[in-house]
């Protein structure tokens, strides 16, 4: 574990927040972050009130993707072909 300060993503409905300098602890393999209890509870709290305590520092453009076209649709598959083991 590594201390460090991080951004988290978080959706309200269909509103977008970025959050900034979050002190967490990372993890070096997978890079997990893990909050303490005061930047949690934080968090909660901003994420309860919808962020209508604080003002934000900037607002950025967020460009949106779809996946869709880079994927096949899934197939239906017949019910001869279907199988569950149990």
């Amino acid at each position: 574990m590594q201390a460090a300060s991080v951004k988290t993503a978080i959706w309200r409905g269909e509103r977008l927040f970025v959050v900034e300098d979050i002190p967490a602890q990372v993890c070096a393999h997978c890079m997990e972050q893990f909050y303490d209890e005061a930047a949690a509870e934080a968090l909660r709290r901003l994420t309860e009130e919808g962020f209508a305590s604080v003002e934000p520092l900037r607002v950025m453009q967020v460009p949106v993707y779809s996946l869709a076209p880079l994927i096949p649709p899934p197939r239906e598959i017949p019910e001869d072909e279907l199988y569950a083991d149990y």
